[in-house]
C-alpha cells in the first residue's frame, strides 16, 4: 500500500476530527487545509503515483476511485467542512472508541427502476465489485467494512431529501453516493453541508447543468460538499456546439428538444435542462438563441418547423 494512502486511512481511523492531520491555516480563510487535500486532489486529477505494485490510474476504474474518494472525503470534515456548530455523534466515526468494529456507512441515493440508467438495481452490483477490487489491491486495510445503505428516491426531489434525512439521521451514514437525477441532486446536495457535525460528502456521476459548474468551496456556496465526477457535462456539450457554429460563422439558432428527452439519463426535464445551459452558454458569446420543445402529439413536424422558424431563424 502506498504510504500516504496508509497514513490518510490510519489518520482517519485515529480520530474522526483529525485534527492532529490539519497542521497550517490558509491565510484567506478562516479553515484549516490538510494533507489529504493533495491527495484527494491528485487521486481525483488522475497524477498520483501508486506505490502498490501492479497498480496503476489505468488499472483503477471509475468505481473504484470513487471509494477512493469518498474514503478520503471522510477525513476532513474536522478540517473544512463545519458550517454549523454541532456536536459529533459517536456513530460518526467510522471505528468505535476502542479502535473496532470499523465500519463505513455509505448511503446510495438512486431510483429503483430500471427505467433510469443509473438505478440501484445496476449500481450496487458495480459498487461491491469495485470495493472487492480495491480489497484485492489492498488499498484499504482489510478490517474496514462497506455498508451499503441503498435508498430509492424514486427520481424524485422531496423523496430524495427524505431518504437522505433517514440515511444520516437513523443509520449514520457518512459518505452519499447519489443522486443522479438533477431535480433530486439539487435538492439533496444543498443540505449535506449541514448533515453531521462536520457535513456530509456527496460524490455523484449526474449534476451536468450549469449550476453544479459554480465555485463549491465555503460553506455559503449553494452545491458546498457536492463532488461530481462525470465524464461530460452540458457545459462542455454547449461548448462544443458554439464551437462548431463559430467555425461556420453562424449566429443565429433555433434549437427544437422534446422537454422530457433522455429522462433515463437525469431525470425530469433532461433536454429543457440542457438547453438551459446552452441559452446562457450563447448569449454570453453575444449568439442569438431560441428554442422551441417539442409536443409529443404533433405529427406533422414539418409544419411545426416551418411556423417556428420562419424568415427569422432562416437564411434567404
Amino acid at each position: 500500500m502506498s504510504p500516504k494512502i496508509k497514513e490518510l486511512i490510519d489518520s482517519c481511523l485515529a480520530s474522526v476530527q483529525m485534527s492532529q492531520f490539519c497542521d497550517q491555516r490558509l491565510q484567506s480563510a478562516r479553515a484549516k487545509s490538510c494533507k489529504s487535500f493533495g491527495i484527494i486532489g491528485s487521486i481525483a486529477a488522475g497524477t498520483w503515483q501508486w506505490q502498490q505494485p501492479g497498480v496503476t490510474n489505468g488499472s483503477l476504474s471509475q468505481l473504484q476511485l470513487l471509494l477512493l474518494l469518498g474514503l478520503g472525503l471522510l477525513c476532513l470534515g474536522g478540517c473544512q467542512a463545519r458550517c454549523r456548530e454541532e456536536p459529533a455523534r459517536d456513530c460518526e466515526a467510522i471505528c468505535n472508541a476502542a479502535g473496532g468494529n470499523c465500519s463505513i456507512r455509505a448511503l446510495v441515493l438512486l431510483p429503483n427502476d430500471d427505467g433510469y440508467e443509473a438505478s440501484l438495481q445496476r449500481v450496487l452490483p458495480i459498487l461491491k465489485v469495485a470495493e472487492q477490487q480495491i480489497r484485492n489491491t489492498a488499498l484499504i486495510p482489510p478490517h474496514i467494512d462497506f455498508e451499503w445503505l441503498a435508498h430509492d428516491t424514486k427520481c424524485d426531489a422531496s423523496l430524495g431529501v427524505i431518504r437522505a434525512m433517514d440515511g444520516i439521521i437513523k443509520q449514520c451514514a457518512q459518505v452519499i453516493f447519489g443522486p443522479v437525477c438533477d431535480y433530486s441532486l439539487a435538492a439533496v446536495s444543498r443540505i449535506t453541508k449541514y448533515f453531521n457535525s462536520q457535513g456530509t460528502p456527496l460524490i455523484t456521476v449526474g449534476g451536468s447543468t450549469y449550476d453544479f459548474e459554480q465555485k463549491k468551496t465555503d460553506c455559503g456556496d449553494e452545491f458546498y460538499m457536492l463532488l461530481r465526477t462525470g465524464m461530460l457535462s452540458f457545459e462542455s456539450i454547449s461548448e462544443l456546439t458554439i464551437n462548431v457554429m463559430k467555425q461556420h460563422n453562424w449566429s443565429h439558432s433555433i434549437f427544437y428538444y422534446e422537454r422530457d428527452g433522455q429522462r433515463n439519463v437525469a431525470g425530469l426535464h433532461t433536454c429543457f435542462l440542457m438547453m438551459k445551459s446552452l441559452g446562457k452558454q450563447m448569449r454570453n458569446e453575444n449568439m442569438t438563441f431560441a428554442q422551441y420543445p417539442l409536443e409529443s402529439n404533433v405529427m406533422n413536424r414539418s409544419e411545426e418547423m416551418r411556423r417556428e422558424i420562419g424568415n427569422k431563424h432562416s437564411i434567404l
